[in-house]
């Protein structure tokens, strides 16, 4: 099962999230920021990189 959590900024989605990890033994949280943190330092050389990662197409 996956649930997707998604909304605007500083609505308790990271609230709820971890709420449900708890709740559902065996989960895991997967947090796309972390992707997105990621993203500059691994694209920091390619030719087609942009400064502000949710701008980077998928």
């Amino acid at each position: 099962m996956i649930i997707w959590v998604n909304g605007t900024f500083g609505k308790g989605k990271s609230a709820l999230a971890a709420g449900l990890h708890q709740a559902l033994p065996g989960s895991v949280v997967a947090d796309p920021e972390e992707i997105g943190d990621l993203l500059p330092r691994t694209l920091n050389s390619h030719p087609t990189r942009v400064r502000d990662y949710p701008k980077h197409p998928a």
